[in-house]
């Protein structure tokens, strides 16, 4: 009876050992720059929201205070293309201001793919991530955008870019210790505060994540200036920044 009990001990040491074994080894094996971005249900990030809209037809500016949180609602499995693949669900909701109701605003599919992130919203997908993460790597971000809108044509031929990876970033309302910047675009032409009598305009585009966090820092411009309309831009600026998060 004894050499039955020690033969079972070992038997469960074995079992013990190789489960231990297996997990050290996924641990490893496992791609640790997702957590850039976690996706888990229940998941939130609160922002405060700085815009700024240009008229040319008024030729006036108008700067809106809000805020935005985004928050992973639900999940569903995508069978297309004959994959099985879990996509993530991420209802925005907005308010005015800090103490208002939240009100339900859009919503943001994430299908995480072998090797990148990717990001439909209003229609239009984006390749938001690439992994492993590695300085300096670029890529195709807005490949799905369909060139033939003329509405989109300036989001054509971006070269996202890992820059500043696994450093510090304040977001002038959080400090974060271990992020990553993507810059998604930077490109201007001409300046109209220097000749208002040549065509101009402006695009810049940036991201930052941080370690099992996700997006804290996010801003975008894209302007437009035509000569013969003097000093009157169209378009809009956007600065997002993580204010709150679980």
């Amino acid at each position: 009876m004894a050499k039955k009990v020690f033969s079972l001990l070992l038997l469960v040491a074995a079992c013990v050992a190789l489960l231990s074994s297996c997990r050290k080894k996924n641990e490893e094996t496992g791609d640790i720059t997702r957590n850039y971005f976690p996706l888990t249900f229940g998941k939130y990030v609160t922002y405060d929201v700085d815009s700024i809209y240009y008229d040319e037809n008024l030729c006036t500016q108008y700067r809106i205070k809000s805020q935005l949180k985004y928050v992973v609602t639900d999940t569903f499995t995508d069978r297309s293309n004959f994959y099985n693949r879990l996509n993530y669900i991420v209802d925005i909701f907005a308010r005015p201001y800090e103490g208002a109701p939240w009100i339900p605003h859009s919503v943001i599919l994430l299908n995480p793919t072998g090797n990148s992130l990717n990001w439909s919203q209003d229609g239009v997908r984006y390749v938001k991530m690439m992994f492993p993460i590695t300085e300096g790597i670029k890529w195709k971000g807005n490949v799905y955008v369909p060139a033939t809108d003329p509405t989109m044509t300036y989001l054509t031929n971006w070269d996202y870019q890992y820059m500043n990876y696994q450093k510090s970033y304040n977001t002038a309302k959080l400090n974060f210790d271990n992020t990553v910047t993507v810059l998604e675009n930077d490109e201007s032409v001409n300046y109209p505060g220097v000749d208002t009598g040549v065509a101009a305009y402006r695009t810049y585009s940036k991201a930052v994540y941080a370690y099992n966090v996700g997006l804290v820092y996010r801003e975008f411009t894209h302007w437009t200036y035509r000569a013969y309309n003097s000093q009157c831009l169209n378009g809009v600026s956007v600065v997002m920044r993580a204010i709150d998060h679980n």
